[in-house]
């Protein structure tokens, strides 16, 4: 019987992945803009009927609630996709703001929008998160990562490298997809597989592992959450929205590799409904060196 841990990688190398990762984002953000806006991540739907967009910018604000943002904080968005969450912590806190993606694409229209509101505390690199290679030792107030870590190659580099370029004090904020398991069979393993290489995910740990990751690393956990509830129907929403297109004319928009992504959402939401996927929500702080 097949039996999958869901605690470390079960796709190609780091570099494969890595690759895998830019050429899909390259290739599909500007229809993600298109279908979904600036934001592609879940949103927090109190109320179903409230639209995607809002949704999604209430998740933003009940991030930013666990949190204490002072203006002219120095940000890092770790996987910051086309700018939407970065441009909302710049003009919400007159942050300074950086944005990282490995897409150049991504990059591009990020930058375009800031340009286009005017944001001048910001500025978008490609960058990989698993490196930092631009940055120094304790420079940003806040790490940031919304929807991010779950295509990471690996979970605890990442999390080594932003206690690394977090000030003494400083927090990270991580939100990302989550097992609900430490390992499948049978099955339960052939779903997960398949789910993770719908989404190039390297793998998707448990709400529970990324605890111990974290507090491994020395960070001070403050906020330990599953939003699983709140987030869910993020998938059955947006599938809704795209059933009142006709075939051809999302065709026209997403192409064959778009409606592909269309197929694989599905599993996405039957993850959420069945349990066996649920949304962590980490607030982690680098403690003070006296």
């Amino acid at each position: 019987m097949t039996t999958i841990k869901t605690d470390r990688p079960i796709l190609p190398s780091r570099a494969d992945i890595t690759n895998q990762i830019a050429t899909f984002w390259d290739e599909m953000s500007e229809v993600f803009l298109a279908v979904w806006g600036p934001h592609i991540h879940h949103g927090y739907f109190e109320d179903p009927s409230v639209p995607p967009v809002r949704a999604q910018e209430k998740l933003i604000d009940e991030l930013i609630a666990l949190l204490d943002i002072a203006p002219q904080d120095n940000i890092l968005d770790a996987g910051c996709g086309m700018g939407g969450s970065s441009l909302y912590l710049a003009k919400k806190f007159n942050a300074a703001v950086t944005g990282i993606s490995l897409s150049g694409r991504q990059v591009d229209i990020a930058t375009q929008s800031a340009n286009k509101d005017g944001v001048k505390n910001i500025v978008f690199r490609v960058e990989d998160a698993l490196s930092l290679a631009s940055f120094p030792d304790n420079e940003f107030d806040l790490v940031w990562s919304l929807e991010s870590c779950e295509q990471f190659y690996d979970k605890k580099l990442f999390i080594q490298q932003a206690y690394r370029v977090l000030k003494s004090g400083g927090d990270l904020m991580l939100a990302t997809w989550c097992s609900n398991a430490d390992e499948y069979m049978g099955l339960e393993a052939k779903k997960y597989k398949r789910l993770c290489v719908a989404f190039q995910l390297s793998y998707m740990p448990t709400i529970s592992t990324y605890i111990q990751l974290l507090q491994q690393q020395d960070f001070v956990i403050l906020h330990a959450l599953n939003w699983s509830a709140k987030v869910r129907e993020s998938w059955k929403i947006g599938l809704a929205c795209l059933k009142t297109h006709s075939f051809f004319r999302l065709f026209k928009i997403l192409g064959w590799r778009g409606l592909l992504f269309i197929k694989n959402a599905k599993l996405m939401q039957r993850g959420f409904d069945g349990g066996s996927v649920e949304y962590g929500v980490f607030v982690a702080r680098k403690a003070k060196r006296h």
